[in-house]
Order: structure tokens, then sequence, then C-alpha cells
């Protein structure tokens, strides 16, 4: 194959079509300087062709001594290996080892090079061995055949890269024009590449390889790359109803195999496992299920947040006892914003019904006398809010409404020269006045009082008012419906997952069951709106009724609730 080694005059030479390397400027002016100051190292490789040659393999060296000539100058010579003219397989070959020795060709560059064997007749097996390549690579390479020239041309120009290059064999033919209008347009921009592969899978990401189900359920589209190596959902809503079920079914064999708490780690949470120690099963470790935003379980078994059991610890060696695993209290399920709404409903409600209701005020001042209080001193109880957001919210009640006109009532009967119904005087004129109007008033308008005045004093936060709550037959939903103050203070993941499923039933909810809270809750409104969904009438959380109820083993609060 190989004639001879001469010096060929530059004007002589010329690029072949058979080259497999195409170069832009950056690769020329990077080889130049090296040209300037060393000259030529290396022969090219041409053959003869139309009375000249054209030049196989070394087009870069040839275009950096054209770029350093002057005008002028018609001179310069550059040693060359002549080929035999008529073999265009053996041309190809020979440019291909040539390049493949020295700095890597690109993908384009392989892709034509062995595109153009295989029109010779070259099979794949012979073109890989020919270089001392697998056939897997051949294939990729040949595979490059079904981008469209706009994506080849971007490539050739140094607008992309490889590793971008790569993803757009993912694409269609459609999803590959869009991308080169952004990447052309100069008031838009592509994709980064970090978000290329959900973009051109349209907006979905996720790979075959972490279903937790059984493929044969999935109804949608599967994206499968060109070199059939790598297969994605593209159905992102279809997959995680399904991806949900299965980790719901693992998370139930868990719990049956013996486990005492099996936690799901949503996509939108980090779990950091060095935040743990190992804990066996029989003293009360943990299993943790980590779902990843591409859909992939990671299970991890046998933990305990590193805190709680140092926590548990000093408790056991403060009382004493060995051999047991300490009982961890664990934050409160009710943050202290909610628990304050919370009272404030109950509280609310159980106060119009004490202040309806005579002779139950009449009982409850009189165990008041008895037994005291911390607000018998005397004083109204204030209501104080925990913000200002709930400040506003809390005179929008209903009952807070209601409450007032009988206040008012009760103000107008007495005579009262202010607006204040419970009102401590230090120099006792206030008390001689209201009573000496008691005197001239019947026993059961004196007792209506009592009850207005009873309720005006009933101390908020406290165990008696769920044993009044459920004594006086108390319905909060008459009054008051969760609304959006409530949604937005209700941030415990375990006890919205339970609302939820208290709403739309435990078969519903577990294809929710990775979902945000925020998810979770907007759920929950619709049902119980009727907004696209089966309206759900008549529910209340567990917090606002009598008696009140929780969603977690957990402490409600962070503080035990006052005594009356």
């Amino acid at each position: 194959m190989l004639c001879d080694l001469r010096h060929i005059p530059l004007d002589q030479l010329t690029v072949s079509k058979l080259n497999v390397r195409k170069h832009g400027p950056k690769d020329v002016a990077s080889l130049a300087a090296s040209v300037a100051a060393l000259g030529v190292l290396q022969p090219l490789l041409v053959r003869a062709r139309d009375g000249g040659y054209e030049i196989v393999a070394g087009q870069r060296r040839y275009l950096a001594v054209k770029s350093l000539r002057t005008s002028d100058d018609d001179t310069a010579a550059l040693p060359c290996v002549v080929l035999d003219a008529d073999d265009d397989a053996a041309a190809i070959e020979a440019s291909l080892a040539e390049n493949i020795e020295r700095l890597p060709m690109d993908e384009m560059d392989q892709h034509e090079a062995f595109l153009a064997l295989r029109r010779k007749g070259l099979s794949e097996p012979d073109i890989a061995a020919h270089f001392g390549i697998s056939e897997q690579i051949v294939k990729r390479r040949l595979a490059l055949a079904t981008l469209i020239p706009d994506v080849r041309r971007l490539y050739r120009q140094g607008e992309i890269d490889a590793k971008t290059l790569h993803l757009l064999t993912l694409a269609t033919k459609d999803r590959q024009k869009a991308y080169v209008a952004l990447a052309t347009d100069p008031e838009q921009t592509p994709p980064p590449f970090w978000q290329l592969k959900a973009w051109l899978l349209g907006g979905a990401e996720i790979s075959a390889k972490v279903a937790l189900f059984d493929e044969a359920l999935y109804s949608g589209p599967i994206a499968t790359d060109l070199f059939g190596e790598e297969r994605y959902f593209t159905d992102g809503e279809e997959f995680w109803r399904l991806q949900n079920t299965a980790i719901a079914e693992t998370r139930d064999k868990l719990l049956a195999a013996g486990w005492r708490e099996v936690i799901i780690v949503p996509p939108s949470e980090r779990f950091q496992e060095w935040d743990f120690d190992p804990v066996a099963k029989s003293k009360g470790g943990a299993v943790y299920l980590d779902v990843a935003p591409d859909g992939g379980v990671t299970v991890h078994k046998g933990l305990r947040p590193r805190g709680e059991r140092q926590r548990g610890s000093r408790l056991a060696d403060e009382d004493g006892a060995t051999g047991t695993a300490p009982v961890a209290t664990g934050r409160p399920e009710m943050s202290a914003p909610l628990s304050n709404y919370v009272d404030l409903v109950r509280h609310s409600a159980v106060r119009l019904a004490v202040a309806q209701t005579p002779a139950i005020g009449l009982r409850l001042a009189l165990a008041h006398l008895l037994g005291g209080s911390r607000l018998w001193t005397v004083e109204a109880e204030p209501q104080s809010p925990h913000n200002d957001a709930i400040a506003t919210w809390r005179d929008s009640l209903s009952t807070q409404a209601a409450f007032a006109e009988l206040r008012r009532d009760a103000i107008a009967k007495l005579r009262l020269d202010d607006e204040t119904l419970v009102a401590r005087d230090a120099s006792g004129d206030r008390t001689a006045a209201i009573f000496s109007r008691l005197q001239d008033m019947a026993d059961k308008d004196v007792i209506a009082l009592l009850a207005v005045a009873m309720a005006e004093t009933l101390a908020m936060g406290t165990d008696l008012i769920g044993q009044l709550g459920q004594t006086l037959s108390v319905d909060v939903g008459q009054s008051w419906q969760p609304d959006d103050l409530f949604f937005d203070l209700a941030r415990d993941r375990e006890a919205v997952s339970a609302m939820l499923t208290e709403v739309i039933g435990e078969t519903a909810a577990r294809s929710y069951l990775t979902e945000t809270g925020t998810k979770k809750k907007a759920i929950i409104r619709k049902a119980l709106a009727g907004d696209g969904r089966a309206k759900v009438e008549g529910w209340l959380p567990g917090y606002a009724r009598f008696p009140q109820a929780q969603y977690t083993e957990r402490p409600l609060t962070a503080k035990p609730q006052a005594s009356a």
C-alpha cells in the first residue's frame, strides 16, 4: 500500500474527502504554534489525484502550515508518504489508523469513517478487528447516522459536546429540531446538560431499572436510546402511581416481618445515613425507604436517629434501668402555632356552648369557687393568638361573633358603662354596683348572666375544654371547617398522610405515598370541596374533635396541656 516518501509542494496538496477527521479553527490554531517553532515532524499520508496529491491523513498539519505562510510564499513543501491511488478502503483505513493513534477522533469523525468503510464492503466485525476496538463501539458510532444534519453541524462547529450528542440520540427527530432551534436562536438558551435528558424525553427521566413493579402493569410509552442499552418511562404520572403502590406494599411486608417502624423518605427530602446508628430489629431499629427523585428506592434496615438514641440513653441512666431499649419521646406532632390554632377552635366552640347552657355554667362557677383556677383572680380569657395571621382568622370565627352578641346583651342588662363584662376593680365600686343591679333580677336571668361570665373566664388549652366538649356534645363542624390557615399550619408529614387516608381512603392514599405534604393537602382540599373528586362531607381533623385524636405515637404538643 505504501509507495515512497517525498517532499511535495504545498500548492500541489488538497484535502481528500476520505479524510476521517474534520477540524475547526481552534484545532488548527493550537497546532500552528508548534509547527512554527519545530516544523512538521510527521509525514502526511497522500495519494496521487487529478495531477496533484490529496491528503488522506495529516489535514491538520497541512492547514497549520497553510495558515502560517505568507500570501506570496508558494515554495513550502511538506514530507509525505504516497499511497496507492486506487484503493479507497485502504486509504480510509490508513487515515483512521493514523488518527486513532494520535489525538482521539471525535464521535462524528469515527462515525463517518466507519460508515465509509461499511459502504466499501467491510463488516462491523472487520472494522472492529482492523482498529482493535469492540464491535459495540463500531455499532454506536454507526448509530449516529439517525441524528439530523443540523445536530451534526452544531457538533462540528463545537457548539455542542460529545455528552450532549449522546443524549440527543434518545430524542425523536422533531425533538432534535426543537433543540437546534433553541441552540441557534440568539434570544433563547437550550436546556443545560443536567436537564437535557428530561427535556428530550418530554419531562420524564425515569429509568426502567428502578421500577419495583411488574413492567407489564405500565401502559405508557418507553423511550429507548439508539444503542438499546437504556430505557426510560416517559409517563411520569403513571410511573409514580405504580411505584408508590409498590413502595406501600414493600412497607407492609416489612412491618409484617416484625419491623417496629418503616419510614418512607420522600423524594423531596434527603436521607443522610451518617445521622443514624445501627440498631437491631429486636431493640427497636426501624427501616427507612429512601425514595430518590429519579424513582429509585434504597432500603436501609435497622437504624435509629443518633440524637434520639442519645436522649433515650440519658433517660435510662437517670432511671437506673438497664437491658431495655429506651423509649424516645421524639418531636411533637403539632407545632406550637398549630396547637394554639386548635386550642382556639375548641375553646371558642366550648365557650359558646357553656354560655348557652346556664345549668352547666352555674355548676362550673361553683367548681371554680371551690377548686380555684389560674384565671379566677377573676379575669377574662385573652385568647392570645400565636401570630397576626391567627389573630385575623380568630376574629372571623362565627362562634366569636355569636359569643360577642351574648356578651353585649349581658353588659346591657347590667347597665355597665364600658364594653367589658369581666374586669377587676381594686376599689370595689364596680363589684358593688353590679351586685346592686343583680338583686333586682330574677334567678333565671342571673343564671344566664353567670353562664356568660363563666364562658368569658374559661381557660383555653386545658383538659377541661376536652371534658366540656364531650359533656355538651359540641360539634365543632357546625361552626368551622378546615381552612387555608389550618392546612398552612399543618406540616407534620405523617399526620398529613394520615389525614389524607381518612379523607380519601387507604387504597387511594397509597398512590400518593411519596408526594409532598403540599400536594397531599391540596388533594384533601379538593375532596372536601368536591373539586374534581367525590365530595367528602362532615370531616374534621382529629385535633378539632371531642374527644381529641392524634395521628402518631409522638407527643401531640411540645408542652402538656395546662390545668384549668
